[in-house]
């Protein structure tokens, strides 16, 4: 069976010479994409918020735990702690003699920690890192007295936050207590 391709026919659509979009279909188009693309990028820019909160939230936890560390370490092999010479001037404030027979003092000023290789705060070296502002710091001591057979135990407090601005609403507590090794001194 042969064919004749001559006298076959073919169909070709007709092709609209107006086609494309009207103005109206264009503009709902263009308001719809507008409208993803603000929701997108403001939970874009909510999270870059948060992720950059929850960085100064660790960076100030990790920076007051090494101070409350460091501190701790000290007060573990102190004598004398807030007593005869190394009295202590406030509740934000701990003096004692080190296990080096050096005095130290550590102090809440100027929204940093201080650690003064001396008695009082007047010019210490500030131990906090520049970008943590430190709200509350506070020493509570029990069993420095002589002869009650305890060793001094030493409750210390640190509240601080971020000094950035954009975080500065999360602040970040701390307690532990710490006794010394020396009893009776």
């Amino acid at each position: 069976m042969k064919r004749d391709f001559k006298k076959q026919r073919r169909f070709i659509p007709c092709m609209e010479l107006w086609g494309g979009f009207t103005l109206i279909e264009v503009m709902v188009a263009l308001g719809v994409f507008s409208i993803a693309m603000l929701i997108v990028t403001g939970g874009f820019v909510r999270a870059l918020k948060t992720e950059r909160q929850a960085s100064s939230f660790t960076y100030v936890n990790d920076n007051l735990s090494t101070i409350i560390e460091q501190i701790t370490r000290e007060i573990r092999t102190a004598k004398d702690i807030c007593t005869g010479n190394t009295s202590c001037s406030s509740q934000n404030t701990i003096s004692f003699v080190d296990a080096y027979g050096n005095d130290v003092t550590y102090c809440l000023q100027n929204a940093a920690i201080v650690r003064n290789s001396g008695l009082g705060c007047g010019s210490g070296q500030t131990i906090t890192s520049s970008k943590v502002s430190i709200s509350y710091l506070s020493f509570i001591i029990s069993g420095n007295r002589d002869n009650d057979h305890r060793p001094p135990r030493v409750t210390i407090l640190i509240s601080g936050g971020p000094k950035d601005q954009s975080a500065s609403s999360y602040k970040v507590n701390l307690q532990t207590t710490v006794s010394s090794r020396i009893i009776g001194t």
